[in-house]
């Protein structure tokens, strides 16, 4: 009898080894990249996929971003994990903060591979095809992002590209979780496209989520400045000077502003705080020359020919164009009077 449960019992550990075998995956070699991973593997391997991502956190907190890439992607090998999208995520976030954009992209496509509606993917993959150029991905990723946090929320989601408008824009659900860099990519793109209503309204909700979002700020301030409405563009401006007053986006866009309000000595003077003088001057007269005021232009570009002769070749360029311009502008005046 002894013989009989000694048989049943090797049979059923064989059975568990079995089974404990199939319940891994091979390690993604793919979504790795540092070390070799033989300089990481001297532990004994997790035993199910918390440990891991535990593991992987500490390594992580610690700075060894190697170990915990190494870590987490051993987590994606349990076949019965619960937290692979998380853990995805988490894996491109690292891959992004390297700058190793081929493999922050395929890692956040596979973290929605397992949740379609995983919001922190889809706002990062709206990020990385903005910053690539492709607009129109990056868009719709972005919206995929506020139409996930809508059902998160119990809301019905459903905003396209064709029905988003500032109605319904108000209209959204937050909280403090909301994906406040999805709306703010979003009123940047608006802004681009010329539908600056809309892009007010996502960079609002962006403030609403995050009020000190010093990105948000900036983008709103240079929204209203597209419209020609200084008044609000120097207020968001300022608020987010207030955050940081070394915020270059932000001092630029205050020149800017001083510029279109017909005072280009106070954008001299703006300009002056991040640049030389000769680069400040040489920045007064470019802009002007793009707002369409040449003869405006020349005394600042000609100063700033004057701060620094021998190296100084925009100014020279732009003062060559300004020249052009008011001359095309006396021909015009000679031709229409004869």
């Amino acid at each position: 009898m002894w013989k009989v449960y000694a048989l049943t019992f090797c049979a059923l550990f064989i059975s568990g080894c079995a089974n404990n075998e199939t319940k891994q995956t091979a390690f993604d070699k793919s979504l790795y990249s540092g070390k070799p991973v033989e300089a990481l593997s001297n532990d004994e391997p997790p035993v199910n996929e918390e440990e891991a991502i535990s593991r992987g956190d500490v390594a992580l907190t610690s700075n060894n971003t190697d170990l915990a890439l190494y870590e987490y992607i051993r987590s994606l090998t349990f076949d019965d994990g619960v937290h692979k999208d998380k853990t995805l995520y988490t894996i491109g976030r690292i891959h992004e903060s390297r700058n190793d954009f081929e493999l922050a992209d395929k890692s956040y496509r596979a973290s929605l591979a397992e949740n379609p509606n995983h919001i922190g993917s889809l706002e990062e993959l709206g990020k990385l095809y903005t910053k690539q150029g492709r607009k129109d991905v990056g868009l719709s990723y972005y919206l995929r992002a506020l139409n996930a946090d809508q059902l998160r929320l119990g809301g019905l989601g459903g905003i396209t590209a064709n029905n988003i408008s500032s109605e319904n824009i108000l209209s959204l659900r937050y909280d403090e979780k909301s994906p406040v860099n999805a709306y703010n990519g979003l009123g940047v793109l608006y802004d681009i496209n010329n539908k600056h209503e809309i892009a007010q309204a996502l960079l609002r909700k962006a403030l609403e989520i995050k009020p000190y979002n010093e990105s948000a700020l900036v983008s709103l301030g240079y929204s209203y400045y597209m419209v020609s409405d200084y008044r609000k563009a120097s207020y968001f401006t300022n608020a987010a000077l207030n955050l940081n007053s070394s915020n270059e986006k932000a001092i630029n866009n205050l020149g800017l502003i001083a510029i279109a309000k017909g005072e280009p000595r106070k954008a001299l003077d703006i300009f002056g705080q991040r640049m030389s003088r000769a680069e400040a001057l040489n920045s007064v007269g470019y802009f002007l020359i793009l707002r369409g005021e040449p003869g405006e232009a020349i005394p600042y570009l000609q100063e700033a020919i004057d701060q620094s002769p021998s190296y100084y070749a925009k100014a020279n360029d732009n003062l060559e164009r300004a020249l052009a311009m008011v001359r095309a502008e006396r021909d015009t005046s000679k031709a229409f009077l004869q």
